[in-house]
């Protein structure tokens, strides 16, 4: 079995300013999708970690970006000698939890005869801690001390 586990960090404004010098001026967000392979006990890496980036000028934060960075991501690994495919997402129905990421992994499915079986599992919210949290931590650590 492979686990992925996929997550969207609050949206980050841009430019960041210390100060409210910004605050009825327009700014443009950064989405940061982070999907992490393994379980939350595996070290995070650059082998195991990845982040899909982009701006709200660019695209939206939809299912389609969602559904779209997931495909991508299952596309560019190796399933050798895996049977089956867990997805953990959170409950964000506009998101993670819809009939678009559902259609995308039965599409995907059909391609890959290797696999046997996807799941995806919804954690109870408010209860889970996904490794993508250990990234965003990670990520705010480092931009709040930064200008």
């Amino acid at each position: 079995m492979i686990t992925f586990s996929f997550d969207c960090q609050k949206n980050n404004p841009l430019p960041k300013v210390p100060d409210q010098s910004a605050y009825y001026s327009r700014q443009i967000y950064l989405y940061n999708f982070t999907i992490v392979q393994g379980s939350s006990k595996d070290h995070l890496n650059k082998d195991t970690t990845y982040a899909y980036l982009w701006t709200e000028n660019e695209f939206p934060k939809t299912s389609n970006q969602i559904a779209s960075a997931v495909y991508d991501r299952l596309n560019k690994t190796n399933f050798e000698g895996i049977n089956t495919v867990r997805l953990v997402a959170d409950v964000c129905g506009g998101q993670n939890k819809n009939s678009m990421l559902l259609c995308m992994l039965s599409r995907w499915l059909l391609d890959n005869t290797s696999l046997k079986k996807i799941e995806v599992v919804f954690p109870i919210t408010g209860h889970s801690f996904m490794p993508p949290d250990r990234v965003f931590g990670n990520i705010e650590k480092v931009l709040k001390n930064k200008k």
